[in-house]
C-alpha cells in the first residue's frame, strides 16, 4: 500500500500539454496536493516560489528548451528535489539521457498515479 500524500504537498509539472495530467491531478490520492503547471521552461524559471516542491516533473521536449537543460537549472534551484523526466513517447535515447543527467526517474506518458504518489508521500 502506498503511503498517503503529505498534506499541502506541491508538485511542479513543466509540460506543454498539462491536460495529460488531468487524471492524476484529480485523483483522490492527490486531494491535498497542489499541482503547479508550467507550459515551458521559462515560465517555470520565472516562478519566484522559494518553497521547495516535493516533486518536479519535466517533459523532455519543451517548446522553448530541452527538458534536460531545465533539469540542470531546477537541480541548482532546488537541490535534492526528486525530478521525473517524461517523454511523450518512449525513446530509449531519452531514457539514457535522463539517467545520465541524474534525474530520479524517466517515464513516458501516460503517467500512473502510483508513480507520483510514492514520491509525494515522501
Amino acid at each position: 500500500m502506498i503511503a498517503p500524500v503529505r498534506p499541502h504537498s506541491r508538485i511542479v509539472v513543466v509540460d506543454a500539454h498539462p491536460n495529460d495530467y488531468d487524471t492524476i491531478a484529480h485523483s483522490p490520492e492527490f486531494n491535498h496536493c497542489e499541482f503547479q503547471f508550467h507550459r515551458d521552461g521559462r515560465s517555470a524559471l520565472r516562478d519566484d516560489d522559494r518553497e521547495y516542491p516535493e516533486l518536479c516533473v519535466i517533459n523532455m521536449n519543451l517548446p522553448d528548451m530541452s527538458g534536460l537543460d531545465l533539469y540542470e537549472m531546477v537541480n541548482e534551484r532546488w537541490p535534492g528535489v526528486p525530478v521525473y523526466m517524461v517523454g511523450d513517447d518512449y525513446r530509449p535515447e531519452d531514457e539514457v539521457q535522463a539517467r545520465i543527467s541524474g534525474a530520479t526517474f524517466y517515464f513516458c506518458k501516460p503517467l500512473q498515479c502510483e508513480w507520483l504518489a510514492a514520491t509525494a508521500a515522501g
